[in-house]
């Protein structure tokens, strides 16, 4: 089984660990393209220079599921940003099952769209995500 990490950028360094445990139960992991270019500031023309957003879209394509860490980020609890909202629409249309770590933040003004997406929120209980993928 194969799993793509969505994530707001300020967060790949904790992906890493998540990588870790989801390997540890047989999962092959993709991370985010842009943590090759975590030294790069999170800018549309690094975005587009390396093609990041559809290098990490052809990761999704081969992926059974996505798992985003939606940590707090900026007072919103469960924050999901532009970059994940794209990530999440791309694994809709691919049927491809979206996992999240916390709800849907309430306060964001693309909440409607994102329950639509139906993601199902585990946390980080690697055994509901296996009861979900494996069955």
């Amino acid at each position: 089984m194969k799993i793509t990490l969505c994530s707001s950028a300020k967060f790949f360094d904790k992906l890493y660990k998540i990588k870790e445990e989801l390997e540890k139960r047989g999962y092959e992991v993709f991370l985010p393209s842009m943590q090759d270019f975590h030294h790069l500031e999170e800018t549309a023309l690094a975005k587009i220079q390396y093609d990041l957003i559809r290098d990490h879209f052809r990761k999704i394509d081969k992926s059974n599921a996505i798992y985003v860490a939606n940590y707090d980020k900026n007072g919103i609890e469960g924050y999901i940003g532009g970059g994940a909202l794209l990530e999440m629409g791309k694994a809709f249309d691919k049927e491809i099952p979206i996992f999240l770590m916390k709800d849907i933040p309430r306060q964001i003004s693309y909440r409607e769209e994102l329950i639509a997406l139906k993601p199902i929120v585990i946390g980080e209980n690697w055994e509901l995500l296996d009861k979900h993928l494996k069955s």
